[in-house]
C-alpha cells in the first residue's frame, strides 16, 4: 500500500483542522485503505498531520461518534467496519436482482426534485419498489436518496420509474459505487408505509441509513432504505471477519 499523505492545510485554521483530519481519515476508512493494516496511533497521526495530539484526539472523537472506529480497554484503535462481501442489493440493480428471482420489478417515483441543502445542491429521489403479482404490486422497499448535483449534473432528466440509478451512475457518469457505511435501526411505519406494505402501525420495520462512496472515496449518495417485513435481508461476511 502506498504511503498515506497528509492533506494540505491551505485555508484551514488550527481550530478547524481537526475536522479536515477527521474527513481525511473517514474517506480512507471507507475506501478500505486501513483494512489490511493496524489503524494509526495518536502519535503516528500527530506526526503525519503535523498537529498536536490534542487535535488528533478531537478528530478521533469525531470518528468514534460516527461509529467508524472503536477502542477497547488496553488496546489500540480499531476500525469498526468489517469488509462486506455482499449485501442485499446495495451496489447492483434492484430490477436485475428481482429478475434473477424470476420476478417482474416495479418502481413508483414518489419524489424527484432538486433541493438546496446546507452543504450543497442535491437531487432528491424517493421510490417505492416492489414486484408485480398478478394484477397487483407487492411493495418491498422504499428508498429515499440524495445525490450531489456537482457529481451528477442533470440527473433529474432520467426516468427512474424504469431505469436503475446505479446503472445510470456507471453508464452516464462513469462513477462506480464501491463501498458503503450502513446504520440499521427499527422504526414504526407511518400511514403511507402501512398502506404500501399492507401492515399495521404497530409492526416494526428495518431501516438502513447508508452513505455510499465511489472508487475514489467520494460520497455519492445518502440513502434511507425501509424494508417491508416480507423481504428477507441477507448479509454475508468474508471468512475470518
Amino acid at each position: 500500500m502506498s504511503e498515506l499523505n497528509a492533506p494540505r492545510r491551505t485555508g484551514t485554521t488550527p481550530s478547524s483542522f481537526y475536522v479536515t483530519i477527521a474527513l481525511t481519515l473517514r474517506r480512507e476508512i471507507l475506501q478500505g485503505l486501513w483494512d489490511e493494516r493496524p489503524f494509526a496511533t495518536e502519535q503516528e497521526l500527530s506526526t503525519r498531520f503535523h498537529v498536536t495530539r490534542t487535535t488528533v484526539r478531537r478528530a478521533l472523537d469525531r470518528l468514534k461518534e460516527e461509529g467508524l472506529i472503536i477502542k477497547h480497554q488496553g488496546k489500540r484503535l480499531q476500525i469498526a467496519l468489517q469488509p462486506l462481501k455482499r449485501t442485499s442489493w446495495n451496489f447492483s440493480s434492484f430490477s436485475e436482482s428481482m429478475r434473477s428471482r424470476h420476478d417482474t420489478p416495479y418502481s413508483r417515483v414518489d419524489v424527484a426534485q432538486i433541493e438546496e441543502l446546507a452543504d450543497g445542491t442535491y437531487f432528491h429521489l424517493v421510490r417505492t419498489r416492489g414486484i408485480c403479482r398478478a394484477r397487483s404490486v407487492q411493495y418491498l422497499t422504499r428508498e429515499d436518496s440524495h445525490l450531489p448535483l456537482n457529481l451528477f449534473p442533470h440527473v433529474e432528466r432520467f426516468d427512474f420509474a424504469t431505469l436503475s440509478l446505479y446503472d445510470i451512475m456507471r453508464r452516464e457518469y462513469h462513477i462506480y459505487p464501491t463501498r458503503g457505511l450502513s446504520r440499521l435501526t427499527a422504526i414504526l411505519p407511518d400511514d403511507s408505509l402501512c398502506r404500501d406494505f399492507a401492515i399495521t402501525a404497530q409492526q416494526p420495520l428495518l431501516q438502513a441509513h447508508q452513505e455510499i462512496c465511489d472508487q475514489e472515496g467520494r460520497l455519492i449518495e445518502r440513502v434511507i432504505i425501509t424494508y417491508a417485513p416480507s423481504l428477507e435481508i441477507c448479509i454475508a461476511r468474508d471468512a475470518g471477519h
